[in-house]
């Protein structure tokens, strides 16, 4: 489990900093970081200094709060950095990949929003291949940005704001719908820790 300063922010931090958006786990946006678009499904890389307010050794995850306050939940590649040596309160910058939307599909009417969380291979940096967590959730859409290809997503406990593959249509989608979505959550390129890599 996601060991959290407040456990509010467990599973549905995801955008994933981040999460995503979760437990008011919202992804650390292009405000809270210098960040310049690079291929992955649409994901733009990201840099940022961030509060760890949640860590998670079983799946190496850490829940960070940004500049503006924002939580996202980061997969971290074990070669990348070992987040049992972090410590809630710990201030890191970060460089990470932002959770994508790969699918989002209207559900029918009167349906529970719940969340599944498995584990999907993605290239990372150096030829190093990365564990990062596919999610699976069914949702209320809160918000699109066609302008900026984002959507916000109300989930089961927490709300979270993501970028749209380039492949995927949000026609026919509008705020208030629910929807069975799958995205990819964050993940952690590189972690420093006083300047240092966290290893």
């Amino acid at each position: 489990m996601l060991r959290t300063s407040r456990r509010a922010g467990s599973s549905w931090i995801g955008c994933a900093l981040v999460a995503l958006a979760c437990g008011s786990a919202l992804p650390v946006a292009a405000q809270d970081a210098a960040s310049e678009p690079q291929a992955r499904a649409g994901a733009a890389v990201a840099q940022v200094q961030a509060h760890v307010v949640g860590i998670d050794p079983v799946t190496n995850s850490v829940a960070l709060k940004g500049p503006a306050g924002r939580v996202v939940e980061v997969a971290v590649n074990p070669q990348v950095a070992d987040v049992k040596k972090l410590k809630i309160g710990d201030t890191v910058n970060i460089e990470y990949r932002n959770a994508v939307l790969m699918r989002a599909v209207k559900a029918k009417p009167g349906a529970i929003r719940e969340r599944v969380d498995t584990q999907a291979t993605v290239p990372a940096t150096n030829g190093v291949t990365a564990q990062a967590r596919t999610v699976e959730i069914l949702a209320t859409i809160q918000h699109i940005d066609k302008k900026k290809r984002e959507i916000t997503l109300r989930g089961p406990t927490h709300t979270v704001t993501l970028a749209v593959a380039p492949d995927l249509s949000l026609d026919g989608l509008k705020s208030g719908d629910m929807v069975h979505a799958q995205f990819e959550s964050a993940t952690a390129i590189q972690v420093l820790r006083d300047g240092q890599p966290l290893r």
